[in-house]
């Protein structure tokens, strides 16, 4: 799995989005979705703060346009991540839903906000440091060689600072793939150094991160994700 740790969920609820209520219309509800780019939103009590469920997109367009929100059958199951929880714990609720936001909630169970696809995707963006400089290289390894102070011993002597390591387990190969941000453009000595090591090298991203690669390789991560 990957490790994104040290970011909590409150600092990337994404502003300015706006829950459904009970009082509103379907049609309502179908233009709020289409205004925020999203497919899902919460639907919360006329209190403001109790959470009464997800209302879909997909299941919305078969009802009448004027039909309440409050009238609508949603789901008992009530997705949601608490504003304490980190960014793995969003990921995996993303993973297992497949929803385009995830409401969060406070210690009370109170409705705080939503995270959207993209805010999620700035969280990741800034635990793994993409807004500083530095190449990205992707090593592999059998598990029982995988020893991160070999790997950053091996960077110190080529005068590397690593900025961030994060791991993908591939269980049914018994293999580890590793990534490590490191902070500087050209890490060609390091590579020759981990290829002497016998760590094989299995790609370097070498340019300043752009943020179309990394949409990229978030749906790689979750692609990869299997809880």
């Amino acid at each position: 799995m990957y490790k994104l740790q040290g970011m909590v969920v409150n600092q990337i609820i994404s502003p300015g989005l706006e829950p459904l209520y009970p009082h509103q219309q379907v049609a309502e509800a179908l233009q709020s979705m289409h205004r925020q780019h999203v497919h899902e939103l919460p639907v919360v009590a006329e209190d403001h703060f109790t959470y009464l469920g997800i209302a879909a997109e997909a299941q919305l367009v078969d009802l009448s346009p004027t039909t309440l929100i409050g009238e609508v059958a949603l789901q008992q199951h009530k997705p949601a991540v608490s504003s304490h929880a980190n960014l793995f714990d969003v990921l995996k609720m993303y993973q297992e839903n497949l929803l385009s936001i995830i409401p969060v909630l406070d210690e009370t169970d109170h409705y705080v906000g939503m995270i959207t696809r993209d805010g999620l995707l700035e969280g990741v963006a800034k635990m793994m440091n993409v807004q500083e400089p530095g190449a990205i290289i992707h090593l592999q390894m059998a598990t029982h060689d995988y020893m991160l102070s070999d790997i950053a011993r091996l960077a110190e002597l080529n005068d590397v600072r690593i900025l961030n390591v994060y791991t993908l387990y591939d269980t049914t190969h018994d293999m580890i793939n590793v990534f490590l941000k490191t902070n500087r453009i050209d890490v060609q000595a390091l590579v020759s150094t981990y290829s002497r090591y016998h760590y094989q090298v299995i790609q370097i991203f070498a340019q300043e991160s752009s943020m179309d690669s990394l949409r990229d390789n978030y749906d790689m991560l979750m692609n990869y994700i299997n809880m």
